[in-house]
């Protein structure tokens, strides 16, 4: 028995490449399980669920619910769902998206249009926003915001 087992460690290759297994990337990880990479300052690298929260939209044709994920512009996410908004730049930097939140919380952080004072009041770029709970926001208000 020793003899065979002597044999078979002499014929066995010497590497141990087929032992190592390549872990998957973060992004490919976040994909397949639905995650979201924390990433900015202060972050640790870590991933958390994905949320998604009901958006309101209140449109001169009625109310328009949508579950939106939190990490989709709601704009983005209206359309895909056939909800027809006004839109025109799509990169936060002129008003024809803006509406008014009635109720709930958003991260428009990317845009770059409305100042300190305009956000304080509730308006919102829709082109650039984030919800970041469930939300209420009346829709076409170029009209009324300029």
């Amino acid at each position: 028995m020793a003899s065979a087992t002597a044999s078979l460690t002499g014929s066995m290759p010497t590497s141990t490449s087929l032992l190592h297994r390549h872990q998957p990337t973060t992004a490919k990880t976040s994909t397949l399980f639905g995650l979201k990479v924390n990433s900015g300052s202060g972050s640790r690298g870590g991933v958390r669920m994905m949320a998604s929260y009901k958006v309101t939209l209140i449109t001169p044709e009625g109310k328009k619910e949508l579950e939106c994920p939190d990490d989709v512009f709601i704009l983005d996410h209206a359309e895909e769902e056939g909800v027809d908004l006004p839109y025109s730049c799509r990169n936060g930097s002129c008003s024809s998206c803006v509406g008014k939140l009635v109720s709930g919380t958003i991260d428009q952080s990317d845009q770059s249009y409305l100042d300190d004072d305009q956000m304080a009041a509730g308006w919102v770029m829709t082109c650039m926003a984030y919800p970041t709970s469930d939300v209420v926001i009346e829709t076409h208000k170029e009209a009324e915001f300029e």
